[in-house]
Formats: structure tokens, C-alpha cells, sequence
């Protein structure tokens, strides 16, 4: 089979088969980050609209039951001689429209991600720009996001424990920076390989 310029991970000398992989990873992991991105931005909507209205314990109870139904137990709030502290600690969560901005975004960069996965499955090297361009795009927007919500991992921190807050933020961190670095990485190293076999073609 002969190599085309407008074809990646085609078999050659030695068979270069990773788009086919990497296009089923990024559908796999975009529709995981569908759902762990609206399950983290329903709670932490919920705790927005609630951080000012909190004036006992037992609200908080109410808040942790609600937050414990829309992440499947997840997310649990501990006794209730944790209010004081729980209290302070709303005072640094995000505004509602933060949170909601914040969603709407990862909702619509794993949609192009299940796109770009779909259109890598098909080895279109022209598909490559685009790719590079999400993976700048979804990292520095992971970067933003986990900056952002700082104040509602605290909350989880102080209401759960350490455990939560070590899933979230590691699932947050990996799904959202380290992901889409190695999006740009390789699409980087292949861009090179592209030019190379381009050049030796000419």
C-alpha cells in the first residue's frame, strides 16, 4: 500500500495505526466527560444557589442529600457540627453563572471531541489542525475551570473528606489538562512525520 500525504496511522514499513485508537479514545473519554462534567456542574450549581441561603446545619443536610442524589452518592455531607466550618467555607464558592459558563463549555468540547474522535477513526490527516487547535482550547480551558472552582473542591474537602476531593480533582486534572495534552503532543509529532513523508515524496 502506498502512503498518502492525506492519510495518517495508514499501515506502511511499520504500521502506524494509532489514529484509529486515539479516535476511539477521544469518543470513549468525550462521553464519559459529558456525564462527569454535568454531574460536577449540577452540584456545584446547586451549592451556588444555596451558599447564601445557609443558615443552619440541618440546610446543609438538605444540601449534601441533594448534592448525594444528582452525583449517585458520590458527593456525601458529613454531621452536622461541620456547619461552621462548611459555612465559611461557601463564602469562596464560584457565582451560579460561573459554574453554568463553566459547563456549557466542557458540554461543548466533549461534543467536538466525540466529533474529532469519529473523523480521526477515518485517518484524514486534514483533520490534524483542527485537533491540535481542541487540545490547546480543552487544556487551557481545564486550566481555567479548575482554577475556578477551587471554593467548591474546598466544600467537597471539608464536607467528605479527602477521598472525594482526590477523585474529583484527579478525574478533573486528568480528563481536562493531561488529556488534551496528549492530544497536542501527538498531533504535533505526527504533524512532523506528515511533513517528513511529504518532503521525501517530493
Amino acid at each position: 500500500m502506498t502512503y498518502s500525504e492525506d492519510t495518517i496511522g495508514s499501515p506502511g514499513p511499520t504500521c502506524q495505526c494509532w489514529a484509529p485508537v486515539i479516535g476511539t479514545m477521544l469518543i470513549l473519554i468525550g462521553v464519559f466527560n459529558l456525564a462527569f462534567g454535568i454531574a460536577v456542574a449540577a452540584a456545584s450549581i446547586e451549592i451556588g444557589l444555596v451558599a447564601d441561603e445557609v443558615a443552619s446545619s440541618s440546610e446543609l443536610i438538605h444540601i449534601g442529600q441533594t448534592m448525594s442524589e444528582i452525583t449517585g452518592g458520590l458527593l456525601k455531607l458529613g454531621e452536622a457540627e461541620q456547619g461552621a466550618a462548611v459555612k465559611e467555607v461557601l463564602g469562596s464558592i464560584p457565582p451560579v453563572w460561573i459554574s453554568v459558563v463553566l459547563a456549557i463549555g466542557q458540554v461543548l468540547l466533549s461534543a467536538a471531541a466525540i466529533v474529532l474522535g469519529a473523523a480521526l477513526i477515518r485517518r484524514n490527516a486534514r483533520i490534524l489542525p483542527l485537533l491540535g487547535k481542541w487540545g490547546i482550547i480543552a487544556a487551557t480551558w481545564g486550566v481555567v475551570a479548575m482554577l475556578a472552582s477551587i471554593g467548591t473542591y474546598r466544600f467537597i474537602d471539608i464536607t467528605t473528606g479527602g477521598l472525594a476531593t482526590t477523585i474529583t480533582v484527579g478525574l478533573s486534572l486528568i480528563l481536562h489538562v493531561v488529556w488534551p495534552g496528549i492530544i497536542i503532543w501527538k498531533v504535533r509529532a505526527e504533524g512532523f512525520i506528515l511533513s517528513g513523508h511529504a518532503s521525501n515524496n517530493h
